[in-house]
Parts: structure tokens; C-alpha cells; sequence
């Protein structure tokens, strides 16, 4: 189902409220997307956690010590799991036949985000096009008639193939999925312009919470990714995540919400991406630097 906001849309954005079967939302009135109570977009940022357990007893362990810390929403990095399965079919299957087991352990009150990273994008292994849209529309298309999906976001990067982006975001919201549209640059910070422009794209695209992840060479490349991240939070068109990786961006992972960013990263364990900082130290600092 799709509705706009009574006010005009700002800066040629499109917005869209999609309802799924009513346990997800993202309601542009509000301009919010909510899973499972969790109000991405409002108040204090949400912390996400990483699970980057090689086999399931090593999931299962830090998706349990996740759990226990305030962070509400836990991102299962799929491409750190079963890396001795070098056949995509059978990593697939792995997959599923653990993710009931995972569900269970983070329990009815913390969201769930499923992510596929490759190499280029900062993550441990390859795949075509073709078999992640498949591995993404298995793991969101998983429920029993009546039930809540076990998956309740979904990370897509966007500058994957077109096809692949749209079945994705397609099957996501047919199932009251949540969507994550990512952009990692390794390397460098493109221009305030261009994270702008980026992000916008990224919604256009149905991303419901679109993320930007740069690499800064200087403080200045910081200030760039803030300051990008505070022009698409004045477009009041939904939550998005920004977030400047490594050392030099830390401060941007508790910064999040005075700059309009909705969520940080942050580990329990082993992290996935330089620059993470400890769940429970990025609590403390979220709350103590509120605005």
C-alpha cells in the first residue's frame, strides 16, 4: 500500500509507505521505519550489531552475548558464515537451516538485518548477481502462514546489478521487509555533493533506509560525510545511515544523531568493519551526546 504525506515532498523525493503484513512499516508521515517496535528514524539511534560466527555454534554464541546489551537491532553478515562452503547452493542452504535456530536466540523484541558483503565492498567472499538476489528472496520470503518473518531487514548495495536490486527491493516489501540500500566506498570520501545525491538515489529506488559508508583520508573528508548526512536529514524524507569508517571516522558512529543519521554500528566481539566501537561504550556515549 502506498500514501503520501499530507505536506508537499520535499526536493523531487518520492515518498511510499509500505505496509506489508502490518508487523513492518515505513510511514513517511512519520518518517520512520519501524520492525518489530524498533522506530529507525526517531529519538536516540539504534545500534546494530554485527554476527560474523564462521558456523553455527559461533553465530549462535554472539548473536546470544548481542542479546544481552541495549543494541535492538542485530545485522547476520552472511558472507563471514560457513566460508568452507565454496558452492553458493549449498552456503544457501547452510543458511537457511540455521536461521530458525538464530531467530530463536535473539528472541521476539530484536530485529533482525540480513547482509552479503563482498570483497569489494568490505566482506569475505564473492558472488554473482544472479545468486545473491536469489540467497536475499529465500531468506525474506522464509515464513509460515499467520507468523512474523524471521528476517526483518534486508541490506542491498545499489550499485549491484539494476535487476537484481529491484527483485530484491520488489520481494522486500511484498513481505513487509524492511529495505537497506548500502553504498561502501573502501578507498576514499566522494564529494558532499555526491553522498547527497547518492543517498537520494537510494530512496528513489524503494530503499527504505538508504546507508552511505566512506573511508576518510582526513578530518575534513569527516566533516564532508557529516555534513551530507545533515542536508538529506533536513529532506524529511525517511531515516538513512551514514557512517565514516576506521579510526579517523569514530566519531561518527556516536555523532549519528545529531548529524540525522539513524543507526551506528557498533560490536559485540569481533566487528566487520574498521572503526567499530564496543555496544555498550557507543550506548553510553549516544546517551551522554544527545542533543
Amino acid at each position: 500500500m502506498r500514501e503520501h504525506p499530507q505536506n508537499e515532498t520535499p526536493r523531487g523525493e518520492e515518498p511510499t509507505l509500505e505496509q506489508g503484513t502490518g508487523q513492518h512499516e515505513t510511514d513517511v508521515r512519520r518518517r520512520t521505519a519501524t520492525v518489530r517496535g524498533i522506530e529507525l528514524g526517531r529519538a536516540r539511534p539504534e545500534i546494530i550489531v554485527p554476527l560474523v560466527g564462521a558456523d553455527e555454534e559461533d553465530l549462535l554464541a554472539q548473536a546470544g552475548s548481542a542479546a544481552s546489551t541495549r543494541a535492538r537491532i542485530m545485522e547476520w553478515r552472511l558472507d563471514r558464515f560457513r566460508p568452507d562452503l565454496g558452492d553458493t547452493g549449498e552456503h544457501r542452504e547452510a543458511v537457511l537451516a540455521v536461521l530458525p535456530a538464530l531467530r530463536a536466540q535473539l528472541g521476539p523484541d530484536r530485529a533482525l538485518l540480513v547482509t552479503f558483503r563482498t570483497v569489494a565492498e568490505g566482506g569475505a567472499r564473492p558472488i554473482a548477481d544472479v545468486d545473491l538476489g536469489i540467497l536475499l528472496d529465500a531468506l525474506i520470503s522464509v515464513r509460515r502462514a499467520g507468523t512474523q518473518s524471521p528476517v526483518d531487514l534486508v541490506d542491498i548495495e545499489t550499485s549491484r546489478d539494476a535487476g537484481t536490486v529491484a527483485r530484491v527491493i520488489s520481494a522486500a516489501h511484498r513481505h513487509g521487509t524492511v529495505v537497506v540500500g548500502s553504498f561502501h566506498d573502501m578507498e576514499t570520501t566522494p564529494s558532499e555533493a555526491e553522498l547527497v545525491k547518492i543517498l537520494r538515489a537510494q530512496r528513489r529506488l524503494g530503499a527504505d533506509v538508504p546507508k552511505i559508508a566512506v573511508t576518510p583520508r582526513s578530518a575534513r573528508d569527516v566533516l564532508t560525510l557529516l555534513s551530507a548526512s545533515l542536508t538529506v536529514a533536513e529532506d524529511l524524507s525517511g531515516p538513512h545511515i551514514a557512517i565514516s569508517m576506521g579510526p579517523l571516522g569514530a566519531s561518527t558512529r556516536v555523532a549519528a544523531e545529531t548529524f540525522g543519521s539513524a543507526a551506528t554500528f557498533a560490536t559485540v566481539g569481533e566487528g566487520s568493519a574498521p572503526g567499530q566501537l564496543r555496544a555498550e561504550d557507543v550506548a553510553e556515549m549516544l546517551e551522554l551526546l544527545r542533543p
